[in-house]
């Protein structure tokens, strides 16, 4: 009996430092992601739970991210809007009541769940992180704001070096999924795509820095 519980003991000693440099390994898969990312293009499908009508809402889209601090993201259905970060200002422009609001993308920072990609900084900066599981190749990780925000954390999925989904949680039971498809990293993309120009008509709510 001493000599099996020895062998155990010895097994798990052996063995410790495998777990250690595994884990360590799952980690770097997500600041290797941070570190080498410099744009982001990509279409979308993202669900949400609508708790008063017991449902889903669904959308689909497309988002394309450069760095520092430019965006386009873009909802196709079931509504037209887009949200534009030119690295000054964040736009949101609402096609089908021809509204768009613009403020400071500084004084949203805090509150946007795609700021951690906006960046050139450790993602360690602003969020705890911890390791999750690999499946399929996919390794999620949980983003635990170190400041309050409106969400309370982000799961992030990173599988071949790309982003392949990010959960936002505002609650337990109120998350928003989105997953990517389509998905190109660290290519060029024209300057005018993050460039937003109020059409004719529009009504334009707060005042743009750029």
């Amino acid at each position: 009996m001493k000599k099996i519980t020895l062998i155990l003991t010895l097994f798990m000693v052996l063995a410790q430092p495998q777990i250690v440099q595994a884990e360590r390994a799952k980690l770097s898969t997500l600041t290797d992601f941070v570190n080498s990312f410099s744009s982001f293009r990509a279409n979308f499908q993202q669900s949400q739970p609508d708790e008063s009508m017991f449902t889903m809402n669904r959308a689909t889209g497309y988002v394309v991210i450069e760095r520092p601090g430019k965006l386009f993201w873009v909802y196709q259905s079931p509504e037209h809007q887009e949200i534009i970060a030119d690295g000054v200002d964040l736009w949101i422009y609402d096609a089908d009541i021809d509204q768009a609001t613009v403020r400071t993308l500084a004084s949203v920072q805090t509150d946007f769940p795609m700021s951690w990609l906006l960046y050139n900084e450790p993602v360690e900066k602003n969020f705890d992180v911890i390791v999750g599981q690999k499946k399929n190749g996919v390794s999620w990780f949980n983003l635990e704001p170190k400041d309050a925000t409106f969400f309370q954390s982000l799961e992030v999925a990173i599988g071949d070096g790309k982003l392949q989904q990010i959960w936002m949680y505002q609650g337990a039971d109120n998350v928003t999924k989105v997953a990517f498809e389509d998905i190109e990293m660290n290519v060029d993309i024209p300057a005018s795509k993050f460039q937003f120009i109020p059409p004719k008509g529009v009504d334009v709510i707060g005042q743009a820095r750029r």
